[in-house]
């Protein structure tokens, strides 16, 4: 091989390889820039990927939460109406109460109480969100993931509030006797309903601050990841400038070789 030629091609190849590798780094680069992520290496991505994972538990349990919380809304309007028809039905006692009234109107009485107690016991059975309720005496403690682990638990009491539970089942206001019965059984109902009342509120509040508490860490642990993945632009500019300005010297040499090759091959002609 002509010593002339081989020394040609061998700065060829070379030329080409860096052309390659070059156009590498800015295909890199502009990735980077585009996604606005720089390319990690396998610590850096090893610390995102637990630190995502983490992330994602925490979205995972703030559903948790959120329906957990549709079901403690759904179970504190219950308790509302109930206490508003027991305070109907309460009324309805205390006129019943009455020695001189007659059969007649005490049966009329009656029968609107019997219709409110159905609707106590009604509102009570229907007062659940997709089958998951909390008024009824069949209803269970709900166990609710509110963290990283199935260890991190928040439970949910059950405020059963049906009308068996709260002794009133077998009322009536048919006379005066059994209507001052009812005016303590109904008391007492409305008592317990206060306190279940409360004890709602007491279990929003509490999901309320883990929430909270794991939206703030989880913000924190995105802001890390953010700040791992973050590239720096204004570097990334620079080296993408010199690597475009390096590709251009590259372009030119190949072409400057091009035309010296075909100088020495007239010349060998």
């Amino acid at each position: 091989m002509n010593p002339l030629t081989a020394g040609t091609s061998n700065a060829g190849s070379g030329i080409l390889q860096s052309l390659g590798s070059n156009q590498n780094s800015i295909n890199d680069i502009q990735t980077q820039l585009s996604t606005n992520k720089k390319i990690l290496d396998p610590a850096q991505q090893g610390v995102v990927t637990r630190l995502q994972s983490q992330v994602t538990s925490f979205a995972a349990a703030h559903d948790n939460i959120a329906k957990a919380q549709n079901v403690l809304n759904v179970a504190s309007t219950g308790l509302q109406s109930i206490s508003s028809l027991l305070t109907q039905m309460q009324d309805l006692a205390n006129k019943a109460n009455d020695a001189t009234m007659t059969s007649t109107d005490a049966a009329k009485l009656n029968q609107t109480f019997q219709h409110l107690l159905a609707q106590v016991q009604s509102t009570a059975t229907n007062s659940k969100v997709d089958s998951v309720g909390l008024l009824v005496n069949t209803a269970t403690q709900l166990a609710i993931q509110t963290g990283l682990t199935t260890a991190d638990i928040t439970n949910i009491s059950t405020v059963s509030s049906d009308t068996t539970t709260l002794g009133i089942s077998t009322l009536s206001v048919t006379n005066a006797t059994s209507a001052a019965g009812a005016i303590t059984a109904l008391a007492s109902a409305l008592q317990t309903i206060s306190t279940s009342q409360s004890s709602i509120a007491a279990d929003q509040m509490a999901l309320q601050t883990v929430d909270d508490q794991d939206a703030s860490i989880s913000q924190n642990l995105q802001n890390t990841i953010d700040t791992i993945q973050k590239p720096d632009a204004a570097a990334l500019q620079m080296q993408l400038q010199n690597a475009n300005n390096q590709q251009s010297m590259n372009y030119y040499l190949i072409s400057q070789m091009n035309q010296e090759a075909s100088t020495v091959l007239t010349i060998f002609r």
